[in-house]
């Protein structure tokens, strides 16, 4: 195991989530809400905890140095872990949660962009724990890994096996030819994205700290209001517009976005996951509202009918999260669709969670090269999408992962169905929005719902889910392999 680079990688994390502290606690001195000793403890021991370890691993780091899988894998979600703890400090001190339990499940919710939350009164908290709590949005959304190597490019070939390792989807991390230059890529796109949004909500009336609340969880699809009736404490067509347009947004690959921009390339747009992504979320729409206005879940009102559909969608398909009616008092299909819609998720290469479009589609293509064989059992098929043949090795991993995917759902819905209270219901939509960083499931951790009527063992099983989902499954599996303590 390559230590020095794991204690360099982490020490990395701990002086960026120190630094980031310091937001937080310019704000609660600005508002005078009194929190800020919960930020300035924590930013001064980490800050320095994180700086002591740079500097320590400094003269042992070598760019040449060979970086083997296990080194990544081990890092990124050890990154991820230690982010969650620390991150959660702040609720601790300040007594938002008395457990390190609770207090880890909402940091790992927020820094995985799930969304899911413990809090039954949010607006009761100060203005700047609220910030904190959707801060850790933004800095996931990217990726705490993405964005220390933005920063500080320092880990020489390992960077490049570390940002792939923590990036969702198939696409490749690699947009330009040196790596630190495609994370500050990523990151430019992200600030270009948020500032965006911002200013947009500003300009539909939302004040400046609501807008960049939401604006947290829109472009990082994470979902956390500083409202507990959340987007749908505004009642305004236009804020909800510019978030359903955004949460879309975010949910399309950042490559594309690059080639757009840089390269002019307007074929980008024909990106066959991408128009399948938007085809699903047109289809689904139309699919609720025409549940809801013949079912008369909204009565005569059949443009409230629509307006909820496609905010609710948008919201479900990019795993943000934002709630603006209660679904769960729709109609049992109208439930249904949207608790595939969560296992959907967005296109590779965004911040969405999710199995991912990309993958449902190379999953169906091969139902269908499958049947076509078995009527033609000579006939040379190579699996292709978009004009494009797909590797079988693509193929094989994308059907593991989804194996996986099902497996690790099943089982963690069997942990959480062993506390009583929970109704089935319940038990496989809490693993559903966890395991695919959503935040809101359907009856008891509905969308009006919070999480806290999940006992503690079960608290630790859906963090756990969150990171599992976060990270796409296999890279927290290498590390329960046997063949990863094997030379």
């Amino acid at each position: 195991m390559g230590w020095t680079l794991v204690t360099r990688l982490l020490s990395g994390v701990v002086l960026a989530i120190g630094l980031s502290l310091l937001v937080p606690l310019a704000l609660s001195l600005l508002y005078a809400d009194g929190s800020w000793i919960s930020f300035l403890l924590p930013a001064a021991a980490l800050a320095l905890v994180g700086t002591g370890g740079l500097r320590v691993t400094r003269s042992s780091v070598r760019p040449t140095a060979y970086v083997s899988n296990r080194d990544v894998y081990f890092s990124v979600t050890l990154a991820w872990i230690l982010a969650a703890l620390l991150g959660g400090v702040p609720f601790l001190i300040e007594g938002t949660f008395a457990s390190p339990i609770d207090s880890t499940f909402e940091s790992m919710s927020g820094f995985t962009t799930t969304g899911a939350t413990l809090l039954s009164d949010i607006q009761s908290e100060t203005p700047s724990i609220l910030f904190w709590r959707s801060m850790t949005h933004w800095l996931g959304g990217i990726g705490i890994v993405v964005l220390f190597v933005a920063v500080a490019p320092l880990l020489g070939v390992g960077a490049a096996r570390l940002i792939g390792a923590e990036m969702s989807g198939l696409t490749q991390p690699r947009l330009t030819p040196r790596i630190a230059d495609t994370a500050k890529a990523l990151v430019v796109i992200y600030l270009a994205i948020s500032a965006a949004e911002t200013i947009a909500l500003l300009a539909a009336g939302m004040p400046l700290y609501d807008s960049v609340i939401h604006t947290f969880g829109t472009v990082a699809t994470g979902g956390f209001s500083h409202k507990t009736a959340s987007v749908g404490f505004y009642d305004s067509l236009a804020i909800e517009a510019i978030i359903a347009f955004f949460m879309t947004a975010s949910g399309v690959s950042f490559a594309l976005y690059y080639l757009l921009y840089t390269r002019r390339r307007l074929d980008a747009l024909l990106d066959r996951e991408l128009l399948a992504y938007l085809g699903i979320i047109v289809a689904a729409v139309f699919f609720l509202w025409g549940v809801l206005v013949f079912e008369g879940t909204y009565e005569n009102s059949a443009g409230r009918a629509l307006r909820d559909s496609a905010f609710t969608v948008s919201s479900i398909i990019t795993t943000t999260g934002f709630i603006t009616a209660d679904f769960d008092r729709w109609d049992t299909a109208a439930k249904i669709t949207l608790v595939l819609l969560m296992f959907v998720g967005g296109c590779a290469g965004s911040t969405a969670g999710g199995i991912k479009v990309i993958r449902i589609l190379i999953v169906f293509r091969t139902i269908l090269q499958d049947i076509f064989r078995m009527i033609h059992p000579r006939a040379v098929t190579p699996l292709q999408l978009g004009g494009r043949v797909v590797p079988e090795a693509v193929r094989v991993a994308v059907l593991g992962l989804f194996a996986a995917w099902i497996l690790v759902f099943a089982l963690a819905t069997f942990l959480i169905a062993l506390q009583e209270e929970l109704t089935p219901t319940s038990s496989i939509t809490a693993v559903a929005a966890t395991l695919n960083d959503v935040g809101p499931g359907l009856d008891q951790v509905g969308a009006s719902e919070s999480f806290e009527i999940v006992n503690p063992f079960g608290r630790v099983v859906l963090t756990v889910c969150m990171l599992l989902g976060r990270l796409e499954i296999f890279t927290v599996l290498a590390l329960l392999s046997p063949a990863f303590c094997k030379r």
